[in-house]
C-alpha cells in the first residue's frame, strides 16, 4: 500500500512539473519591446514576439 501512494505521489509530482513548463513562456505580446518591458532574458539570449508570445532566442 505504501509502494502505490508513493508512486502516486511521484506520478502528481512529475506532472505538475510538466503542466508548469508548459505554460513557461505564455507571456501574449504584439511586438519585440512588450517582451522586452515584461521579461528579462539570460545572458546571451533576447526576448522576442514570436506568434504573439515572448519567446528568448540566442543571440
Amino acid at each position: 500500500m505504501v509502494v502505490i501512494m508513493k508512486l502516486v505521489y511521484v506520478f502528481v509530482v512529475f506532472a505538475s512539473l510538466f503542466l508548469m513548463t508548459i505554460n513557461v513562456n505564455a507571456m501574449p505580446c504584439e511586438t519585440d519591446d512588450d517582451c522586452k518591458k515584461k521579461y528579462i532574458p539570460a545572458p546571451g539570449w533576447e526576448a522576442k514576439c514570436i506568434d504573439r508570445l515572448c519567446m528568448s532566442q540566442k543571440i
